[in-house]
């Protein structure tokens, strides 16, 4: 067993290191398969660095080892060890990423804050990131900060990269890998993965992946009956129950997907790499339950389901041009998702609210409603991305340039149950004669297509060797949208289409900073860099009935980031402290709200004739620039080899300011005294980031035992308290999430080419609350809708390589 840290952490080993720096100053990292000679050339000085220790950024990194020996699948449990990061989530396939505290509350009409990427393919989508199941990775990297730069408008805060394997003629390898899971309270699970890599000659390897697993369920739909109103005095509701849909354990999980490349190392200088992955997702439900109505139990009047089935692949052209190297990425991805939703606390608001108090025929579904609401999506992308990078005795740089094309549309259609039955139908079927029967009161449905267009690049320039450097980088860009929305009311009568609406944005973003090598394991380093959303349009409704109260158009938003940071490394590299102070100053902060204008009549507006003009714009949800955000905070790493077989690590997220000083008032000339409250207070927290997190482990390895090596890992992460959502209101109020424990244990066990591993994980079966979701008007009955994380469960899973 090696006595140095930096070579039993793979994290640490020069190799994994450059190829780490090499994503994260956006050129290629080395391939395991490129000639001695083409990685030479291929990687410049500075990303032929020893040691991510100098890199003057936070780079944390978990290699597909790891991965596997710790058990991690989805984004949200990764996110547990990396300093800075919080995954928000609802079920695998669905989360909203979050670094230092840069949130604001997600939604599906706002872009994301923080990338997510396979390779070299951006996979970004606000409160949708994808899970990309864990079979045959080379590493999953957390990138802190805005990475605007080199990676575009969705990495205003940060990025993770997913890094594949790639082929390797050089050596047939493979490997299979099988395992059962059990969890407290719920059903069973299973893992089945392998990989393998043929060679096919000198220069040309094929390399397989697959995979197929289930993650049990434990959630329990019990027993119950609908709302009663006891909110708008009615007192009616509470006469039908949900045995049709009473089930244990709905929200099981089931993986499938594969991965195929090649690669033709065409002579020493170039390579040619095709990848295709595939994956599909099935949810049998959500990981929210009611703690009002019992542990890890809710009521549902629907079956809950949600799909998610994506392919991508991607061509990448590697090579040396003498003066520079050179990196054509051409990637495609294709993304279908499509998901039920429960609604009878929603359907359930709007009769007793709007059919019955304020007497809207429209909105009288009759006794009791119950429903679902259903959403068919379907993104694409093209995007082609070409680098170059090189270097003089000085100077190290990257240039390049950027250009995608996206497409996405949306069916979203909302359905009652006997709708066609109602006195809602027979009212729009009374002005409109001939209304074919439907459940369905309402359907939307979207399009926008997207260009983005963009020129980087960055150097690093040497002012004093081995002491100073400067840091120089900047993107210009160019984003031109187009959208278009169309409301159905009821299905198939077109309430609203409305003409199609574009947007153009453009700007530049530039980072800039000096690292300072103090002693040879010792640096200190200053960056200022930017981050940013592009802006866009609204859908506009009502604009015929005197505008919504809120810009049609809203604009860019622009994160400015100062940070401070430390990296060291003492006794030979047996132990590693780095620290990093940032603080942050988001202006014209973007958030999705609910736009005023459709409840005027509530602020004493009166047509001619006297008559409120409740109503009167319809009800919609706008992006708006809000107001001016500031974050400050500090993020720790330590890691240390205590002997040849104990190695310890911690790290820590402390946010010491996270808010945003918005509007607690819209103008509103309509509106009695000119105003109309925000739900914003005058200073409010930003959400879904805990003011406090660490995650600390004891790994002791090397034992001999039955003629091979197990080892034991002891780790527990603790999320501190956070809010749900930045806006707090009677319909959907501001909740507190967060603050628990989670403690897990892990023996691992080798021998020869066999591996086994029994892990432990949750042991003190906390219900740790992920997202407190309080958008479907459960909580207007009382009720909650509360993502928790899974409870105790424990897995045996053994690999075999050949």
């Amino acid at each position: 067993m090696t006595s140095d840290l930096s070579k039993k952490d793979s994290r640490f080993h020069p190799s994994a290191i450059a190829a780490g720096v090499a994503a994260a100053i956006g050129a290629t990292a080395p391939g395991m398969t490129f000639s001695a000679e083409l990685e030479e050339v291929v990687v410049t000085a500075r990303q032929r660095a020893e040691s991510s220790q100098e890199i003057p950024m936070m780079v944390q990194s978990l290699s597909g080892d790891e991965i596997q020996k710790q058990g991690i699948t989805t984004l949200e449990d990764f996110s547990r060890q990396v300093a800075g990061l919080n995954i928000s989530t609802t079920t695998p396939g669905q989360n909203t990423i979050v670094f230092r505290g840069v949130s604001d509350g997600g939604g599906f009409l706002v872009d994301p804050t923080a990338a997510i990427y396979l390779d070299e393919q951006p996979m970004s989508m606000t409160s949708m990131a994808p899970d990309i199941y864990p079979v045959d990775l080379a590493r999953i990297e957390a990138l802190a900060g805005p990475q605007s730069t080199l990676y575009g408008a969705s990495s205003q805060s940060g990025a993770i990269r997913v890094i594949t394997n790639k082929p390797d003629p050089d050596a047939f390898s493979a490997n299979i890998g099988a395992g059962v899971s059990s969890t407290s309270g719920g059903g069973t699970g299973y893992e089945l993965d392998g990989a393998v890599n043929i060679p096919l000659s000198d220069s040309v390897a094929i390399r397989l992946a697959g995979f197929s697993a289930q993650d049990a369920g434990f959630i329990d739909n019990v027993l119950g009956n609908t709302v009663v109103d006891d909110v708008f005095g009615s007192g009616l509701g509470g006469q039908k129950n949900n045995s049709a849909y009473v089930d244990d354990d709905i929200n099981q999980v089931n993986w499938l997907g594969a991965r195929a490349s090649i690669r033709w190392l065409v002579n020493d200088n170039w390579s040619v790499t095709a990848t295709a992955n595939y994956q599909d997702l099935e949810s049998d439900g959500f990981m929210d339950y009611d703690p009002n109505v019992g542990d890890l139990q809710t009521v549902k009047f629907a079956k809950e389901t949600r799909t998610d089935e994506w392919m991508q692949t991607s061509l990448v052209i590697e090579g040396d041009l003498g003066f520079a190297q050179l990196v054509s990425a051409t990637s495609y991805y294709d993304r279908d998702t499509f998901y039920v939703h429960d609604t009878q606390s929603y359907a359930a608001y709007f009769h007793y609210a709007f059919g019955l108090y304020y007497g809207y025929a429209a909105y009288d579904f009759g006794l009791d409603p119950t429903g679902y609401l259903i959403n068919d999506q379907e993104n694409e992308s093209l995007t082609q991305e070409i680098r170059l990078a090189g270097s003089t005795d000085r100077i190290n740089w990257t240039v390049g340039g950027f250009w995608q094309e996206s497409e996405e549309f949306w069916d979203f259609y909302t359905y009652v149950d006997d709708y066609r039955n109602s006195a809602a139908f027979d009212y729009w079927s009374s002005y409109y004669p001939g209304i074919a029967p439907t459940d369905a009161w309402w359907n939307s449905f979207q399009a926008t297509d997207r260009t983005d267009k963009a020129v980087f690049g960055e150097m690093d320039v040497v002012l004093l060797e081995d002491r100073l450097t400067a840091i120089l980088g900047g993107r210009w860009y160019e984003v031109d949208r187009e959208l278009s929305y169309t409301v159905e009311r009821p299905d198939a009568r077109v309430d609203q289409q409305l003409p199609n609406r574009t947007a153009s944005d453009d700007g530049f973003i530039p980072k800039y900073g000096l690292e300072l090598q103090v002693l040879e394991d010792v640096m200190v380093y200053g960056v200022y860099s930017e981050g940013f959303r592009v802006g866009g349009t609204n859908r506009g409704r009502g604009l015929d009935r005197g505008g919504p109260t809120l810009p049609v158009d809203y604009q860019s938003d622009i994160l400015e980031n100062t940070e401070f940071g430390l990296k060291s490394s003492f006794f030979d590299g047996r132990v590693v402290f780095n620290a990093v102070y940032y603080t942050m100053k988001w202006n014209d902060m973007q958030i999705e709200v609910t736009d005023p204008s459709n409840a005027l009549g509530t602020f004493s507006v009166q047509d001619e004739n006297g008559e409120p003009l409740y109503g009167n714009i319809p009800f919609q949800i706008v992006v708006g620039n809000v107001g001016n955000a500031t974050v400050k905070g500090l993020d720790l790493e330590f890691k240390a080899l205590i002997t040849d077989n104990l190695e310890v690590g911690f790290n820590l997220t402390d946010i010491q300011d996270a808010y945003v000083d918005g509007q607690e008032f819209y103008d509103e000339p309509r509106a009695q005294g000119g105003k109309v409250p925000s739900g914003l207070q005058p200073r409010s927290s930003l959400p879904l980031f805990a003011d406090t997190s660490y995650y600390l482990y004891a790994d002791y390895s090397g034992i001999n035992i039955l003629g091979g090596e197990a080892g034991i890992r002891l780790q527990h992460s603790y999320v501190g308290e956070s809010l749900n959502q930045l806006t707090d209101g009677f319909t959907s109020p501001q909740r507190i999430q967060g603050d628990y424990d989670i403690t897990d244990a892990i023996l691992s066990f080798e021998s020869g080419d066999w591996q086994a591993q029994l892990r432990f994980s949750n042991l003190t079966d906390e219900r740790g609350i992920t997202y407190q979701d309080t958008s479907d008007f459960d909580t207007v009955w009382g009720g909650n809708s509360s993502s928790v994380i899974r409870p105790r469960n424990y897995s045996l899973t053994v690999r075999k390589a050949f």
